[in-house]
């Protein structure tokens, strides 16, 4: 019930009617209803967000309610001995007390937060609704300590679109869906624009049928709502003023940095004008500008002032991104369509932007794929950081584009280092090796000749070094470029570097190094990041080290290969295809290969690269038991070679070929430069081979300096090589912890399967067939019968186990007996 209500409302504000083309705010009404849980409720907003319509419809909603003692005052209008006696009224009503005050402020004018706090504390029974423009005592963090406040949402506040509808139609106006859509998109669902566009319809008789005419009405709204407001401001704030509708938060600091200068009066003075005026959210610290006035300044801003406003954005977003505030800045160039700034910002701060907000940094990347263009800057961001553009078949077109934009190497190095180091960059990504390799030896003399103080650049310089030497297979080279790099990387840059040490640590076959770069302390906050892919790839491949294949199966699922797809993807290819092994799975591998491998469409493989994918499919044939095969593979560029020895000499092992592969083994597991996961795996075959040619015996000195290099390197992977028929016989040689240890690795001969051997017409036949090709087709095509196709069918079926053509394709492609996708 209502005590003495209308008595309090003494001001003019107070006083004004709710009229009846207002619309009701039901939902929002529900919603402080049920905040009357809490002592304090606060609805804080601008001038013409509805705060006292609210009030009101609040005031005599509570007012019908017999068990409630509702009172309504106008703060400013209101004495203190005036609320002594609303406190006197209240101990004569209900048991339940609401006071509900408007315009509420703490500058001597009306009662204060102190004399509200006196009555909550007098009593326990009375709740109180609080409007206000600016920040109150009621805030403070020393006041929630002793009392429940809730702050009700600036969304509900705003009228949705059905209360807006009711608007329009309480004043009678007609109207289509797509106008009622674009005035609430222009009027952001403001009370007062919203209100007004109402009445101008109404009084001039208007209607609002088309887009067209929402924009007029919208219009006229928002001039006549902001002119009024700005007639409020003194003279001096009035000058440069629209430019604050460019940052997305006001401070004396943004304000400098935009450009605003006052002639009379300070910055401070000019935040306390808008505050006061009520033009702005209110807050202690920053300040945002009322929608439609934002909406207004920075539509009159663009069309008077252009180059002002771009000059604005460039410090604004070096501001933002040096006060702690990159995803503000990152929204700003996103809103201007300022992508290379986006990309700049990215590069720069991407880490905390995604630490902030991992949702907003997806979403920021993708803005830039869709929208950025071929800049150098936003070439890179997107092969690094986003993982539809990393796999896009259109990635070394975009790395070509944005190499165009970059100055020559030679002209690069001697007046733009950082240029040098995005060209070193597309150019790997363009699949340009020779040329990024050139392009490194310059960059290199440079770095040597002169250090700069840059260490976030010296990171990245070392880094796209360490990279190119690591696609030619210069892995000690790399390794070193990579220690330079983590002198100076920090946070997630240092993680990635960590990560790519650990992986050329593993190449090498030094799993102890690898797993404290792995393990390392810092940057832990960063590894789900995509800064952190190469340390969760290392992680994964470690686990396969352990003797884990199923674990590092499921670890590489997770990794969406952004940096891996583009750097480290023959790496992957190889331990997913050997942990599948290993799991038991080998029917599997060869697919897996292939479909890792239709990344040379993406990312253009070195000699290198191809390389190590070679060894993997030659490893996967031997343990499909099709050594000879395996060695075919090894013709023309891909032949004899350190990194192809120790997989030739394990495919003649298997082939048959005991005492070749003993003495490919021994000529190149001795080479002074071998690594040590290549001298162990030349001992391991020779071992075998030794085996198999004079049979078991004593423990060799062989094996002794094998087991030596396993346990040095904490390196056991390699011995799982060992058939089941020579496990018994060579590990007898072991002493007891290395047989435990290599006894824990399962062998890549788990399964125990083979591929489907095909004639060559059966192969001939396999490629033909689709799940549309007729036998009449097919038979065609290959210019036999069909009573042929028939017969090589019925044998394909046969060998692959299957019944049906889709089947047949399926299991063709797992078994990777055909290379192109096939529909089924």
């Amino acid at each position: 019930m209502l005590i003495d209500f209308d008595a309090h409302l003494v001001s003019p504000r107070g006083s004004r009617r709710l009229s009846r083309f207002w619309a009701p705010r039901t939902d929002t009404v529900a919603q402080m209803r049920e905040a009357l849980a809490h002592d304090i409720v606060l609805l804080r907003g601008p001038a013409g967000v509805g705060k006292t319509s609210l009030l009101q419809q609040f005031a005599f909603e509570l007012g019908e309610d017999p068990t409630v003692g509702v009172q309504f005052v106008n703060g400013p209008a209101t004495t203190a001995q005036s609320l002594a006696r609303v406190a006197e009224g209240f101990r004569g009503g209900p048991a339940e007390h609401v006071l509900i005050v408007d315009s509420h402020r703490d500058d001597g004018l009306g009662i204060t937060s102190d004399d509200l706090l006196g009555l909550l504390r007098e009593d326990p029974s009375l709740r109180i609704v609080v409007a206000t423009r600016h920040v109150t005592g009621l805030e403070s963090p020393l006041i929630a300590l002793e009392f429940d406040s809730f702050v009700l949402p600036a969304a509900s506040m705003l009228m949705t679109r059905e209360e807006m509808t009711s608007v329009l139609r309480r004043n009678g106006i007609h109207f289509s869906d797509d106008a009622v859509e674009t005035l609430y998109e222009r009027t952001h669902g403001w009370p007062a624009l919203v209100q007004l566009a109402g009445a101008h319809l109404r009084l001039e008789d208007l209607s609002m049928r088309t887009q067209e005419e929402a924009e007029a009405i919208a219009d006229y709204a928002a001039y006549a709502f902001t002119s009024d407001m700005e007639r409020r401001l003194p003279g001096w704030a009035a000058k440069d003023l629209t430019m604050l509708a460019i940052p997305p938060y006001v401070t004396p600091d943004v304000a400098e940095a935009v450009g605003i200068d006052a002639d009379t009066g300070s910055l401070a003075d000019l935040m306390d004008a808008l505050r006061e005026e009520g033009f702005v959210w209110p807050s202690a610290t920053r300040l945002v500008l009322a929608e439609p006035v934002r909406d207004r300044w920075l539509r009159q801003v663009l069309r008077d002032r252009p180059e002002a406003v771009e000059d604005a954005r460039l410090a604004l977003s070096a501001y933002l991104v040096s006060a702690g505030e990159p995803l503000l800045a990152a929204r700003l160039a996103q809103e201007s369509k300022n992508w290379p700034g986006l990309a700049s910002i990215l590069r720069s701060a991407g880490p905390q932007i995604w630490l902030r907000d991992a949702d907003a940094f997806a979403e920021l990347v993708s803005a830039l794929r869709l929208f950025g263009g071929t800049a150098p800057d936003v070439a890179e961001v997107l092969l690094t950081l986003d993982p539809e553009a990393a796999q896009s078949q259109d990635a070394p077109s975009l790395a070509v584009a944005a190499l165009a934009k970059l100055p020559d190497t030679k002209t690069a190095a001697q007046t733009d280092p950082a240029a040098l180091v995005s060209r070193i960059h597309l150019l790997r990504a363009s699949g340009r090796f020779a040329l990024a390799a050139e392009a490194v030896t310059l960059l290199v003399d440079g770095l040597r000749r002169r250090i700069s103080p840059d260490g976030v650049f010296l990171a990245e310089a070392w880094y796209q070094v360490a990279m190119t030497h690591l696609a030619t297979g210069k892995l000690r080279d790399a390794s070193m470029a990579l220690g330079l790099s983590l002198r100076s990387a920090e946070g997630p840059a240092r993680l990635r570097t960590r990560g790519a040490a650990a992986i050329i640590s593993l190449l090498e076959g030094d799993v102890n190094t690898a797993e404290a770069f792995v393990a390392g302390p810092d940057g832990d906050q960063w590894r789900e990041s995509p800064w952190g892919e190469p340390t969760r790839f290392a992680a994964a491949w470690l686990q396969l080290e352990k003797g884990e294949p199923d674990a590092a199966l499921e670890s590489l699922a997770r990794v969406s290969m952004t940096f891996t797809a583009r750097e480290f993807w023959p790496m992957a290819a190889a331990l997913n295809a050997i942990a599948l092994l290993q799991a038991g799975v080998s029917a599997d591998a060869l697919g897996a290969l292939r479909l890792w491998s239709k990344r040379t469409r993406i990312t253009p493989p070195s000699h290198y690269h191809s390389t190590l994918v070679l060894v993997a499919r030659a490893k996967v044939m031997i343990a499909l038991r099709q050594a000879r095969k395996a060695i075919a593979l090894f013709e023309g560029p891909f032949g004899l070679s350190p990194i192809t020895a120790p997989t030739i000499a394990l495919s003649l092992l298997y082939a048959g070929r005991a005492h070749d592969a003993y003495v490919m083994a021994i000529k190149w597991g001795m080479q002074t430069d071998a690594t040590p996961r290549a001298s162990l795996e030349c001992l391991v075959v020779s071992l075998i081979a030794d085996v198999r040619l004079n049979g078991p015996g004593s423990p060799r000195q062989s094996s002794r300096r094998a087991e030596a290099l396993s346990s040095r390197n904490a390196l056991w992977s390699p011995w799982s090589v060992v058939g089941p028929e020579d496990r018994t016989p060579l590990f007898s040689m072991l002493s007891e912890p290395a047989q435990r240890e290599v006894a824990r690795r399962r062998s890549v001969f788990e399964s125990a399967v083979s591929v489907p051997h095909l004639t060559r017409r059966e192969q001939v036949v396999l490629n033909q067939l689709t799940p549309n090709a007729t036998i009449s087709d097919i038979a065609q095509v290959l210019v036999v019968s069909p009573n042929t196709v028939k017969t090589q069918l019925q044998s394909l079926y046969r060998k692959l186990r299957v019944t049906d053509r889709s089947s047949a394709i399926r299991a063709a492609h797992a078994w990777g007996l055909i290379d192109a996708d096939r529909d089924f």
